[in-house]
């Protein structure tokens, strides 16, 4: 089940794993965790193999790691190689999937005795760290990056604090006393808006004859046979995706395009590259199936998500009562080992079932997108508040979602925000940690010396490489978002003065963080002189205006005929479809939220205000 979701995410132009997990996680709750487990690492294994797929035939990359795969996969299959491309590439991804959970497997070791050494201030500087990295390597400006990490930070720190039950940010509401619902959080961050400005589309690929057609299992496997013939290759781009995924805030694009700039540096005739040559297939594909494998490293071993993608596994793993860290390896090491495995066996799995399918392989990157992000969104939402129907709820994922639009649209980072958000109840324990135990001793500690001079270079590179994007004049919304956002800061930083002493660390540090990161963009702005160009983002007022609809339907009707009262509307106002045509979408979206929440988990759907 999980490999064959994944490749269908991952086939599927706009779709994603990220979209995935986010429909897997409200499946998590009663799970058995083994089971769980499989399934998030088996769908989460095989996405960029999938992704190959529209990259090839089409020259549509399913997601941003196979962005690399349509240089040469594409220019491939318009000299009818389509069958070579895609035979190259699931041997690639395969044999890079299954090398980099081997290298899970030896490295784990070595990533104990360095958790073992380590002890709290060691794991509150690998937390900043992680969000460094993150925010450095973030498109657009750096300091956005930080100013969106310290907002994440902010909005971990809602509820009752671990330590003093001292309420933070929680406006008198008793339902945020257990903070910020992950599983609503991510959907309405990234799911939401992501399925708003896919549901703006129109059908992503060209009508026409599928390259697919003209595949062949000879042809298939001569492609696959040449991941052998070029294996070293092979074996260089394995290593360096997993050197790539150990390292937190750099990602399976930055493995694929690094592994493409090698397999091109490194070549005989480097002009064959961009016209069909099958070393610029095998090279992205292999690094960014083992990335998976050096990235679940520090993930589970220190709890340190490396990408927003590890982060929603984390939150998976929360679900299903697996804590991830130095507790996993030492009371739960038949569970990293599930891990592993999982990993491994899906990629071989993931190439075994693609030649059952190769006469059907096309087909998936043609499907319509605006009828199929509707579809999404329902079963995402319904996931994201079946136990928890309620105004607060429903405000909450509205104005999360709204914000998350705005982002997208201002293309402000998200990632930096959900790693804080995820990362910051460890980062505030081993805070207060280090506070009480260790106070200024810290810095007499080596391991905090180094990591901290890691984490001083990792700012000055980033800075020095961001040099001309932090000096340039703030466009209009740029503007706003920075105007509003140190308000923000600043009115928390007011308001965690009167919180415990403990209570307040976090918030204190967050909320400086972000009052420097936003005040630098200001300045920077001023002596830019610019007085910013008029940049409004492209708001679709309309879809938001459908999605408080159908949020206000939850709440007074439940969520089985409020899902079915949306898409039907949308079917019939958006997408133009007869009436007869939007009901019958509209019962088939009924009947799949039905079948997965209210027959699977026994759970209420029709209960609301009204209803």
């Amino acid at each position: 089940m999980g490999v064959t979701m994944g490749m269908v995410f991952g086939a599927a132009p706009g779709l994603s794993g990220k979209m995935g997990i986010l429909l897997l996680l409200p499946l998590l709750f009663g799970m058995d965790p083994d089971v769980g487990i499989v399934l998030l690492l088996s769908m989460h294994a095989v996405v960029h193999t999938g992704g190959s797929v529209p990259s090839i035939l089409v020259g549509v990359p399913g997601g941003a790691p196979e962005a690399a795969t349509v240089l040469d996969g594409f220019a491939m299959a318009k000299k009818g190689e389509a069958a070579e491309a895609l035979g190259a590439s699931m041997a690639a991804s395969g044999v890079g999937g299954a090398l980099g959970a081997v290298a899970y497997f030896l490295l784990l070791p070595a990533f104990v005795v360095i958790g073992r050494i380590f002890g709290a201030p060691e794991f509150f500087m690998l937390a900043l760290l992680g969000l460094c990295a993150v925010a450095t390597l973030s498109e657009g400006s750096i300091m956005k990056g930080f100013a969106m990490g310290a907002l994440g930070l902010l909005a971990g720190t809602v509820g009752l604090d671990s330590a003093t039950a001292t309420p933070r940010y929680t406006f008198g509401q008793l339902e945020l006393w257990d903070g910020i619902d992950t599983v609503l959080l991510v959907t309405g961050l990234f799911a939401v808006p992501e399925l708003i400005d896919l549901a703006r589309r129109k059908r992503l690929l060209p009508d026409g004859e599928s390259a697919a057609a003209k595949c062949t299992y000879r042809a298939l496997f001569r492609g696959m046979a040449a991941t052998w013939t070029h294996r070293w290759l092979t074996l260089r781009t394995t290593v360096l995706g997993i050197v790539i995924g150990m390292m937190p805030g750099l990602g399976a694009e930055v493995a694929s395009w690094l592994a493409y700039g090698h397999a091109v540096q490194s070549a005989k005739d480097p002009s064959r590259f961009g016209r069909g040559a099958i070393e610029g297939v095998i090279a992205p594909e292999t690094a960014n199936n083992s990335k998976e494998g050096g990235s679940l490293l520090p993930t589970i071993t220190f709890g340190i998500p490396g990408s927003s993608t590890m982060a929603l596994m984390i939150a998976g793993f929360a679900i299903l009562g697996v804590p991830v860290g130095p507790s996993m390896l030492d009371n739960h090491g038949n569970v990293a080992a599930l891990i592993g495995w999982s990993v491994f066996w899906s990629n071989l799995l993931a190439v075994a079932s693609f030649l059952l399918i190769l006469p059907m392989v096309g087909k998936i990157v043609y499907l319509r997108i605006d009828y199929l992000a509707p579809v999404v969104l329902t079963i995402a939402v319904a996931g994201a508040l079946i136990e928890q129907i309620g105004w607060v709820p429903l405000v909450t994922l509205f104005v999360i979602s709204a914000i998350g639009c705005f982002f997208v649209n201002a293309e402000w980072p998200r990632a930096p925000f959900l790693l804080a958000f995820i990362m910051g109840r460890m980062a505030e324990i081993n805070l207060i940690k280090t506070s009480s135990l260790y106070g200024w001793e810290m810095f007499t500690r080596w391991q905090t010396l180094l990591l901290l001079a890691a984490l001083l270079y990792l700012i000055a590179r980033g800075l020095r490489a961001r040099k001309a994007q932090i000096v340039r004049a703030l466009s209009q919304t740029d503007i706003v978002a920075t105007g509003a956002m140190t308000i923000v800061f600043l009115a928390a930083g007011g308001a965690a003065l009167s919180f415990a002493e403990e209570a307040r660390l976090l918030p204190l540090l967050a909320c400086g963080i972000g009052v420097t990161a936003t005040g630098t963009m200001i300045v920077a702005h001023l002596r830019a002189r610019g007085a910013g160009t008029l940049d409004e983002p492209h708001m679709p007022w309309r879809l938001i205006g459908g999605f408080a609809l159908f949020l206000v339907a939850i709440l007074l009707f439940g969520i089985l005929p409020a899902s079915a009262l949306y898409v039907c509307g949308h079917a019939l106002s958006a997408l133009r479809l007869r009436l007869w045509r939007a009901l019958a979408l509209a019962g088939a979206v009924a009947s799949t939220v039905w079948l997965l929440f209210g027959y699977w988990l026994r759970l209420p759907l029709s209960s609301g205000v009204l209803w």
